[in-house]
């Protein structure tokens, strides 16, 4: 009866400890795919537009660009430090079809690194409009500026409200 009674007990702890595993799982996931992190925004026309507002420094972008799959159209909002590196602009060359930056002047080291393949704009709604005239069926408009924000916007929600606004008046 002892032996019995002490499987229930152990069964009811590991059951326990499964909830609250599974719990934290859930919790992390809703964390993981919050608003503003590889939020998927709509597809038109084959397109699919992410929001990745939240990403403010340049390895936030990287870890989102290595979550979504299928070439990218790139809007950033600053010249993210250190994208000058060597893997780096290797793997956005790999990954980035265009980059379309919004906001001040990237600078030289940017137009080195991607020429013909950058596009710039006065503002993030020029941005989104003319990231959709560069992406193809089967790309993805990534808006992960890789900044904090600025460009007139007070943080990165605010900034993320601006970009699903902008899609959706395509």
């Amino acid at each position: 009866m002892r032996n019995e009674m002490d499987q229930k007990r152990t069964k009811g702890r590991i059951t326990g400890a499964a909830q609250l595993v599974g719990s934290r799982q859930q919790a992390l996931d809703g964390f993981i795919h919050a608003p503003h992190h590889a939020e998927h925004v709509s597809e038109l026309n084959g397109v699919r537009y992410v929001n990745d507002s939240k990403a403010t420094f340049l390895d936030a972008t990287l870890r989102s660009m290595s979550e979504v799959p299928g070439r990218l159209v790139w809007i950033t909002g600053a010249l993210p430090a250190g994208h000058g590196s060597e893997d780096v602009v290797a793997y956005l060359r790999e990954r980035v079809k265009a980059v379309v930056h919004f906001g001040t002047d990237p600078g030289d080291a940017m137009n080195r690194s991607f020429g013909d393949d950058l596009y710039l704009a006065d503002d993030l709604r020029t941005a989104v409009f003319l990231a959709h005239e560069l992406a193809a069926v089967g790309d993805v408009v990534l808006f992960s500026p890789a900044c904090p924000s600025g460009n007139g916007f007070a943080n990165y929600e605010e900034r993320g409200h601006a970009f699903k606004q902008a899609v959706s008046d395509l």
